[in-house]
């Protein structure tokens, strides 16, 4: 579709509902992990355990946004007790991977509907072929652990959150009959926070800001928006409120 056939006027649309909810989701936004010379350290290890709960979700069928949660709650938890001399000299490669299992635990919980994965996890990730090294309750006592650590909150805004908010801000622009479009660009989006979830930058933006960084770099690869068309959305985009430089 070419840009030139888009009708942009701002005037025209009803961005209330879209903004309420996009301040919804940012009430509920994850800070941006401070970059401490402990969570630096840390990174490589973060880049091991992150690629392996990609696999895993990949593997079990999950959504993305199970993922995305997932990913929130261990960059939490993690950025809470890096500091932690104690927790730190105790932490082994199982430990670090109970938690990482934990924390994909608790997004399940919100939202996979239909999950039993327990019995994959005992036999293919939690414990050896010779040796059980954890059980079901060693499992909930994590849980429990990160819960009380994070005060229970662990539902946090993901990036998926804010890219369909900014699809249906576009969507706005492209009329109903454009539905393929609205998904070729929510799917290009995805897979750049995906294949970008490794870089500090996931880690040191907000997933709000994130999000739109990788939602205005889907509308230039598909290169269907000419310069006006882009600095309309941007600015239908920073009307709600997006503290951003453009």
């Amino acid at each position: 579709m070419s840009s030139n056939a888009i009708s942009f006027d701002l005037n025209n649309i009803n961005l209330s509902l879209i903004k309420e909810e996009y301040l919804n989701l940012k009430e509920d936004e994850m800070k941006p992990i401070e970059l401490n010379s402990s969570f630096v350290s840390f990174q490589e290890t973060r880049t091991n355990m992150i690629n392996w709960l990609t696999f895993l979700c990949k593997t079990l069928n999950f959504n993305d946004q199970t993922l995305f949660r997932c990913v929130s709650i261990f960059d939490q938890y993690i950025s809470k007790i890096l500091d932690n001399q104690k927790e730190m000299e105790e932490m082994t490669q199982g430990k670090l991977n109970l938690i990482a299992i934990s924390c994909l635990s608790l997004s399940t919980n919100l939202e996979e509907v239909n999950c039993n994965y327990i019995e994959f996890l005992n036999e293919k990730v939690l414990n050896t072929p010779k040796e059980k090294i954890f059980t079901n309750t060693d499992l909930t006592n994590m849980e429990l652990k990160i819960l009380k650590t994070l005060k229970f909150n662990t539902i946090y805004s993901t990036p998926l959150d804010f890219i369909e908010v900014y699809a249906k801000i576009f969507s706005q622009f492209l009329g109903d009959k454009n539905d393929q479009i609205i998904s070729n660009i929510r799917n290009i989006s995805i897979n750049l926070i995906k294949s970008n979830i490794n870089n500090i930058c996931y880690l040191t933006n907000s997933p709000s800001h994130f999000s739109y960084l990788c939602f205005v770099q889907s509308l230039n690869e598909i290169k269907m928006l000419n310069s006006l068309g882009m600095k309309q959305i941007k600015k239908a985009i920073f009307n709600l409120g997006h503290q951003l430089v453009f």
